[in-house]
């Protein structure tokens, strides 16, 4: 499930698309996240704001839901920040940060051997990381594994991301204030 939340700039929910009635305005976003994983929204989402950082990180709902996070700030007074939650899997936590990067560099599209020269690496040396995130995530194949990495791993980083913020800007208008027209007087 993908889920778009909107945030005040203390942190208060203001919209969400979730269809979980539990998630209503008014409360701060963090006292949804697991106490674990409570205090790197804060600090995202304080960067976000603050800094007008975006930020990306991942975390997991007191519900035990697990989520790949992107927040990006608004130019909105009312709004301050955008979420895109998207839910992977619990197995992701298991990955290592190298078997992580070598997946969004498969979900790039990118060959083994081009996989291998990003990350310094020998082509041996990135098969055993499919290997191992593969049998992490439960996988039975490689088309599996490309799968995956596809839905779960592209990178915020990627071209694709610009796209992501500039639908979003398209689904989410700037908040502009109603005025009232005159009627032109009747012939």
């Amino acid at each position: 499930m993908t889920t778009v939340t909107l945030c005040d700039s203390v942190g208060r929910l203001v919209w969400t698309s979730s269809p979980n009635p539990e998630y209503k305005p008014g409360p701060y976003i963090w006292e949804y996240t697991s106490p674990a994983d409570r205090e790197k929204s804060k600090n995202a989402i304080s960067r976000a704001v603050v800094l007008r950082e975006p930020q990306e990180f991942d975390a997991s709902t007191h519900l035990g839901e697990h989520y790949h996070v992107w927040v990006w700030p608004l130019h909105s007074p009312e709004l301050a920040i955008c979420i895109l939650a998207v839910q992977v899997p619990a197995e992701m936590k298991l990955l290592s940060p190298r078997e992580r990067t070598s997946l969004e560099l498969l979900a790039e599209g990118r060959t083994t051997s081009e996989i291998a020269g990003k990350m310094d690496v020998s082509v041996s040396t990135v098969h055993t990381h499919f290997r191992r995130a593969r049998k992490k995530l439960k996988l039975r194949s490689v088309e599996g594994l490309i799968g995956f990495a596809a839905r779960y791993c592209y990178p915020a980083t990627a071209p694709l991301a610009n796209a992501t913020i500039t639908a979003l800007a398209q689904v989410v208008p700037p908040a502009t204030p109603v005025v009232a027209r005159r009627r032109s007087p009747k012939r």
